[in-house]
């Protein structure tokens, strides 16, 4: 308390200073209530607590499905091929099967001629009828072994329509149950080794459903004159691959689909296709396997080498991916749950700020009011805010001594001034410069540029050294800044021309006594030093309520590092070597009017500077 009395003021700048305590608690009271402020406590504790514990999981989870993902299609991708693969042996083997009839009855000459007579003669022989034992037992082998085959037919041009069955044995086409064969073997090109053709059997006239069978159809080729060619006809059914899909399956949802080299569908095991996507499907040119996407399916597909079928598996994306959205629901629930976990944290930890607050509000009004410091609340959960609430009270305790101090300074500073100011007698200045002048006159006998310099000066020093007010209108600055520019004039022999930019409304607008002319000289001093010639523009436009004066040259503009040390001084409101004028002008200004008249600066290296000053009027 000793040193309180000792740096004691006047009463009435207390009573200002504490009015002015009162007033920013007052303030402090009506912000702490405003429902934004809690808010945005609650928005700040939410997110920093949210974000650590969100980003984990989200990128913990985002592998996971990514790597599921990548992993499951990559094994569905392989299970696929395996068993198209499978599929494409199993349809070769059906191939070697017509392969090994047509060695028989195409390529062994003894074996063609037996059929050739046994399908000619009306009358059978006794080696007739052994040839026809041995004949049809070649064809019973294969279609009673295999159990893919329905029926085989052998047939050779013959004028009695007679072929050779596995089922019937030696048989007529015109009393024959299937006809149908006979005109797709007619409709055969010479180019196909191999034909197929899908076609309905029905045996028995009381048959429901027609038995589905899928043609393969091989030539036999002419040897005389008597045989002018036949055909192999193996019929294969399409319900076995049907089941044989259903035992290697492992996706309910997926489908199976054979179709031939003429796109006819062959075979379509498990989910429904439809007819739109089966005819969008790209099929392969070669024999190898197709993995693509189209639309919601996951689509492998691949030609069989011989038979030119093309085998395409059918899955749908979502049945493929169950697992990576099971993993992207798991992920949003956890989520969720973290973020209603770290809303509860946040809105208590917003309460416990608001409590805090509370108590500093009460410690600023105990002291506004002169009374002693509040007592810590007997509530106090940690000491962290133990310590916050201690280091609050002691600042305010010691807030008068500081502004006792301050006040102290800034008159010692304010008497500083005011004995420099004493020590200059303005009439003193004016009648030596106005006898200078005269004896400059004298000893030259004429009005010379020295006396014009020391006029011009007179009339500066005149202008500088009236305190009595600090704002002037915007001509009479402009008038003796011109008194500033004739001195240089004649000292730079006319070296830089000055271009006014003026209009007549802006004249009357007020401005800082002295701020304009500091920038006029940093554009002179800087841009003559590498320019023979220089050119200034003072250029001022009144926007509103806000005249701008804005000072341009085209000297060598300033170096960037030199721009960014000048930048940072005039918005850290500090001195910078080299640019007091520039620096002490942007102080003035920013205590007159406020940060609205911050100086704003414009370079282009090489090209000149543009400093911009702003006057709220």
């Amino acid at each position: 308390m000793s040193i309180r009395k000792t740096l004691s003021v006047p009463s009435s700048n207390i009573t200002e200073k504490r009015r002015a305590n009162s007033n920013m608690n007052s303030d402090y009271k009506k912000h702490i209530r405003i429902p934004s402020l809690k808010r945005k406590f609650f928005i700040r504790n939410l997110f920093s607590m949210l974000l650590p514990c969100l980003i984990p999981l989200l990128l913990l989870g985002s592998m996971a499905i990514f790597i599921s993902v990548w992993y499951i299609r990559l094994d569905a991708e392989r299970r696929h091929e395996t068993m198209l693969n499978q599929y494409n042996e199993l349809i070769q083997i059906m191939a070697a099967e017509v392969d090994s009839l047509s060695l028989s009855f195409d390529r062994d000459a003894k074996i063609s001629m037996r059929l050739d007579s046994l399908l000619s003669t009306d009358t059978q022989s006794y080696e007739n009828l052994e040839a026809l034992f041995y004949l049809k037992n070649i064809i019973d082998v294969p279609a009673y072994s295999k159990p893919y085959i329905h029926s085989i037919y052998i047939y050779s041009e013959n004028d009695k329509q007679r072929f050779l069955s596995s089922r019937e044995g030696l048989v007529r086409l015109d009393n024959f149950y299937d006809q149908a064969w006979f005109a797709g073997y007619k409709a055969l090109t010479g180019s196909v080794e191999i034909a197929t053709e899908v076609r309905d059997i029905r045996q028995y006239a009381f048959e429901k459903q027609p038995t589905r069978v899928v043609s393969l159809y091989k030539r036999l080729s002419p040897r005389s004159a008597v045989r002018q060619g036949g055909v192999i006809v193996v019929n294969m059914i399409p319900s076995y691959f049907e089941k044989t899909y259903e035992a290697l399956n492992e996706m309910p949802q997926s489908s199976f689909v054979i179709t031939d080299a003429r796109d006819q569908l062959i075979m379509q095991s498990g989910r429904a296709v439809s007819e739109e996507l089966l005819a969008a499907i790209p099929l392969p040119e070669d024999e190898r396997i197709l993995q693509l996407d189209k639309d919601s399916f996951h689509l492998t597909v691949k030609k069989t080498p011989r038979l030119g079928w093309n085998l395409i598996s059918i899955v749908p994306r979502s049945a493929m991916y169950k697992l990576p959205v099971t993993l992207i629901v798991a992920t949003c629930i956890l989520a969720v749950a973290s973020l209603l976990l770290c809303a509860a944290l946040a809105w208590l930890l917003t309460r416990k700020n608001y409590r805090q607050l509370g108590s500093i509000i009460q410690i600023l009004e105990s002291a506004d009011s002169m009374a002693p410091a509040h007592q810590m609340p007997g509530g106090v959960r940690d000491i962290y805010e133990f310590i916050m609430m201690n280091i609050v009270e002691t600042f305010v305790e010691q807030n008068y001594l500081q502004v006792q101090l301050s006040e102290r300074l800034y008159k010692m500073q304010a008497f500083e001034f005011k004995a420099l100011q004493s020590q200059i007698n303005p009439h003193f200045l004016y009648n030596t410069l106005n006898s200078i002048y005269w004896k400059t006159f004298q000893l030259t006998k004429s009005d010379n540029v020295g006396c014009q310099m020391i006029a011009l000066l007179s009339d500066i020093l005149q202008y500088a050294l009236d305190s009595s007010v600090k704002s002037v209108p915007l001509k009479e600055e402009i008038a003796h800044i011109r008194s500033y520019l004739d001195i240089q004039q004649l000292r730079y022999k006319d070296r830089f021309e000055v271009i006014w930019d003026i209009p007549e409304e802006a004249y009357a607008c007020q401005v800082l006594k002295l701020s304009i002319q500091p920038s006029i000289e940093n554009s002179i001093q800087y841009g003559m030093e590498s320019r023979p010639f220089l050119r200034l523009k003072v250029k001022a436009r009144l926007e509103g309520q806000l005249l701008k004066v804005t000072i341009i040259d085209d000297g060598p503009g300033i170096e960037p590092q030199r721009l960014f040390q000048l930048r940072s001084a005039l918005q850290e409101e500090t001195e910078l070597p080299g640019h007091v004028g520039l620096t002490n002008t942007n102080k003035r200004l920013l205590l007159q009017y406020g940060s609205a008249a911050r100086i704003r600066l414009l370079n282009k290296p090489g090209r000149g500077v543009a400093v911009t000053l702003q006057y709220p009027q």
